[in-house]
């Protein structure tokens, strides 16, 4: 799990802290302003915010916690790349979202069974 830590975004760490200070977790080095105290002499607590910390410090931080927080950060990590992959494949398609509706419409297996009409002879 470490390993995933290290190679994750910042930006998904930087979540992960929010959401763990949000819940009020903390880890071996206490929760994120008291590992900020001990871990950064030069701005400590004072400089909160964990978009503004480095990735280093980011993953320090998630990795002094327990497994069983780590196997919920993994969950998390997991959930996000896969939030990342859908937002990269949608930007891919150049359907807008009512050409996308009519194509399931048109692919539904009851479409045809509801939708067609019978030929009229003349």
């Amino acid at each position: 799990m470490e390993e995933k830590i290290d190679t994750a975004e910042k930006q998904v760490l930087v979540d992960i802290v929010k959401m763990v200070q949000k819940r009020g977790m903390k880890g071996t080095m206490g929760d994120w302003k008291e590992f900020l105290s001990i871990h950064d002499k030069k701005f400590g607590a004072g400089l909160s915010d964990p978009a503004k910390r480095s990735h280093e410090v980011l993953a320090t931080f998630l990795k002094s916690f327990s497994k069983d927080d780590l196997k919920f950060f993994d969950n998390i990590m997991r959930r996000h790349s896969n939030q990342l992959l859908f937002e990269k494949l949608k930007d891919k398609s150049h359907d807008t979202p009512e050409q996308r509706l009519v194509q399931k419409t048109l692919q539904h297996p009851l479409y045809p069974l509801d939708y067609a009409f019978a030929e009229l002879e003349m």
